[in-house]
């Protein structure tokens, strides 16, 4: 066997062109596909750190009627669920919150906060890595204990084992007392928090019926082991149904849905790795048809000296063996290479997917898939291989008196693997135009608002309720001194942010209480909508006499004027909204604007109603100011400006709007980049494999040709003969390629949002004539070869 692998080291040496296009093309196949494969093993197979974690569900509420999806729970259904739903081990309730940190020798600063109902850590199933978790007791007697991240203990007490049983100070509630430590782990669900304090009855009252849809509160749970989801989702309708009979809430139709951790985590991009895995796998068998395109050109070459060496005594395992050999050879260097490759493409995948989709930091190479890469890499060129020797073992006399050339002529494979790459390329390239197209459609998209030099800063007011409206002018007073800053305004939050906006009921003055319409609600000031060049469809904007002791108004959006109130007028009529506590506070219509997609720019606007924040002031704050130019050091100008006023008061974030828009381009932009480089190195295969198959048809052909030229024949027949033996072997693979991306593109509108919207018809052409240019440059080289031909020379040779 060394004597093989030394003979046929020698032999690709003598070849060096075969060699280097079969590992190389080899290798580029084992490489991506190892690196996606890679990359999605790291983001949707490995399995959360929480034990048994595909029981592990999150619940949202959702109603058709409403057009309401995946919205938090109320205070009612949270608390009556987790009081004893059959199919779930126990159900927990929490939110999110922000916390002023104050730790002797720093400067106090916002931490992210999650207060949580007894049975939130159970559910996850995770253990204090120093300490207990929080307990019915904590919740029951409302103590005043806290629990702490890995990442604080570290920042704020160096990591000391005496932690558990010190203090920690918070503005506005005094010394808690710090029970325990969580691991890093949790930080796959929980995020960035800090602080976990107990849920208290105080903090979400549910004292009345209006409080039923004032979705607050988040909710996690663990079905028992068993359960179907089936099951799970069963015992929730008659949960709905129980709430619906206890309120008398006839005409509600809400209802309870659950979905995986891992699926929420993921979403839509579990679709687009997979399809970007497939495109991955699809190079590797464009490849390994290339590989075997020129295995079967190299044995055609070489089948007189086989048959030669079979005639004169050597035995067929001898040949095979060094047949063989030279395969393994050309797969040892192709899987180092691959490897290789792989690693730098995981490393760019990683880097590109950061900020894009979730747990990019799981992506590790897949060892296991190396070795299946190189198999299924093998596998065409073994064919090839396999099918060649044995006709050489069948005709070996033809082959000896015709050099092999009579056996090449009649072999199919020269249209068939062709085809085949061309139909693989084909899928590969049509779906890369789709996600192209979705990126571009999503680019295109209004979302209602201008981000252009916009920046936010973001706090929650730990004081009292009278303190926020004279702190909040007094803020955007300071804010428009800053050098540059044309405008300024106040909203409880901005557009696309995940923090501050709440839905809540909108009663219709007339109109049955138990009937509300559920809006986003936000808090505004004058010349928000201006700032953000909203525009205004009717009635006015609010003023700066819009403040307490003047009459409640409000704006809504486009979307809640139409669904409310059809084609009648919107100005001057009355609704009602449930504040302080589930209050009823009445508000009269002034003015309606254009829809904002807050929610993000792949979901349809939803509806929303726009109070003055000095009529109804809340705790949450995020400060726009816009410049007439973009701003050097305008974020530290803004926090300046805060510190001037209080300098106890945290930043909760500051950022530009215009990161935002783009954070929601992110994750079409990685799969449409990812996508298009897979199909663009799909296609240069595939035009490897026809140009190959070209070049050994023109060869084949050159006493043909010779002779032709002889007599008479023009060059450019001789081509055309050549384009069109070239168009002939692409055109089924193009044609089966186009079938089979319709039928996947089908597949996955319904899963990837936005696939939906695009022509189809018009990627399917695009692709169609893409793949006929691609064909027939494959060819041009070849085709022009056979027209210089020297008929004299090509007559001696044969």
């Amino acid at each position: 066997m060394l004597s093989d692998f030394r003979l046929a080291l020698r032999a690709l040496l003598r070849t060096p062109l075969f060699a280097l296009a079969s590992i190389g093309m080899l290798a580029f196949g084992i490489g991506l596909s190892v690196a996606m494969v890679s990359t999605l093993s790291g983001v949707l197979m490995r399995g959360l750190p929480f034990p048994d974690s595909t029981r592990v569900v999150m619940l949202n509420a959702s109603s058709a009627v409403e057009h309401v999806d995946q919205a938090n729970l109320s205070v009612v259904e949270a608390r009556q669920l987790a009081e004893s739903t059959p199919g779930f081990e126990a159900l927990a309730y929490f939110t999110y919150w922000s916390d002023t940190l104050q730790i002797d020798g720093e400067r106090p600063r916002d931490v992210t906060a999650q207060k949580v109902s007894a049975d939130f850590f159970p559910v996850l199933g995770m253990q204090a890595l120093l300490g207990r978790t929080l307990s019915a007791e904590d919740i029951r007697e409302n103590r005043a204990v806290a629990v702490i991240s890995y990442e604080e203990w570290q920042r704020g007490y160096g990591g000391s084992a005496e932690v558990v049983g010190r203090n920690l100070h918070i503005a506005g509630l005094g010394p808690l007392e710090i029970v325990g430590v969580m691991p890093q782990a949790i930080r796959v669900f929980t995020g960035d928090t800090g602080i976990w304090r107990p849920i208290s009855e105080h903090d979400f009252p549910a004292d009345g019926e209006r409080q039923l849809n004032q979705r607050y509160l988040l909710m996690v749970g663990r079905t028992e082991v068993g359960i179907s989801e089936a099951q799970a989702l069963a015992a929730l309708d008659a949960q709905a149904e129980s709430i619906r009979a206890t309120h008398g809430l006839s005409r509600s139709d809400w209802k309870f849905t659950m979905r995986t951790l891992l699926d929420l985590l993921v979403g839509d991009v579990r679709v687009a790795l997979w399809g970007a895995l497939t495109l991955a796998l699809l190079i590797l068998l464009i490849a390994a048809a290339n590989v075997a395109i020129l295995v079967d050109g190299r044995q055609a070459a070489r089948r007189h000296v086989q048959a030669v060496m079979l005639a004169v005594g050597a035995s067929r395992q001898r040949v095979w063996r060094g047949l063989l050999a030279e395969l393994l050879v050309i797969a040892a260097f192709a899987s180092a290479i691959g490897v290789g490759i792989a690693q730098v493409g995981i490393v760019l995948l990683r880097d590109l997917a950061r900020g894009s989709i979730p747990r990019v930091d799981g992506i590790a190479m897949d060892w296991q898939m190396v070795g299946i890469a190189s198999l299924l890499g093998l596998a065409m060129p073994l064919v090839a291989l396999i099918g060649g020797g044995l006709r050489v073992d069948a005709q070996a006399n033809e082959a000896i008196r015709s050099g092999g050339r009579s056996l090449v002529g009649r072999r199919r494979q020269h249209r068939v693997l062709p085809a085949a790459a061309m139909a693989l390329s084909t899928v590969s390239l049509i779906a890369a135009l789709g996600f192209g197209a979705v990126l571009w459609k999503l680019q295109g998209i209004e979302p209602g608002f201008s981000a252009d030099r916009v920046h936010a800063l973001q706090l929650f007011r730990g004081t009292r309720r009278a303190d926020w409206i004279g702190f909040s002018e007094q803020m955007q007073g300071r804010l428009a001194t800053i050098p540059g800053v044309d405008d300024v305004a106040l909203t409880s939050s901005a557009p696309l942010s995940r923090i501050g906006p709440s839905r809540i009921d909108l009663h219709v003055a007339g109109r049955a209480e138990s009937d509300p319409i559920q809006v986003t609600f936000r808090r505004v000031s004058p010349g928000y909508r201006e700032l953000l060049d909203m525009p205004l469809l009717a009635g006015r904007d609010f003023a700066a006499s819009d403040r307490e002791g003047s009459e409640p108004v409000a704006i809504i959006n486009r979307t809640a004027a139409k669904r409310i109130f059809g084609d009648a007028s919107v100005i001057g009529q009355q609704i009602a909204l449930p504040l302080d506590s589930g209050r009823l506070v009445g508000f009269r219509l002034v003015g309606v604007v254009e829809d904002v997609r807050n929610s993000g720019l792949r979901l349809p606007a939803a509806p929303e109603v726009l109070v003055p924040f000095s009529q109804a002031p809340g705790v949450a704050m995020t400060f726009l100011v816009r410049g007439d130019r973009e701003l050097a050091g305008i974020d530290r100008q803004m926090a300046d400006a805060l510190a001037a006023i209080d300098p106890g008061q945290t930043v909760t974030r500051q950022y530009s709007l215009s990161s935002d828009l783009a954070a929601e381009l992110a994750p079409a932009r990685f799969f449409a980049r990812t996508v298009g480089a897979f199909a663009f190195a799909a296609l240069l295969l595939a035009m490897l494999g026809v140009y190959a198959v070209a070049s050994l048809r023109q060869q084949q052909r050159v006493g043909e040709f010779g002779l032709r030229l002889a007599v008479g024949a023009a060059p450019g027949t001789l081509a055309v003969s050549i384009l069109r033996d070239s168009l002939r072997s692409s055109a089924p693979g193009v044609a089966i390629g186009v079938g089979t991306a319709w039928a996947t593109m089908q597949l996955i509108q319904a899963q990837w949002s936005g696939l939906e919207t695009v022509q189809q018809p018009v990627l399917i052409a695009a692709g169609l004539i893409a793949m006929t240019l691609a064909a027939v440059l494959s060819a041009v080289l070849p085709a022009w070869r056979a027209t210089r031909i020297d008929p004299i020379t090509a007559l001696r040779n044969e």
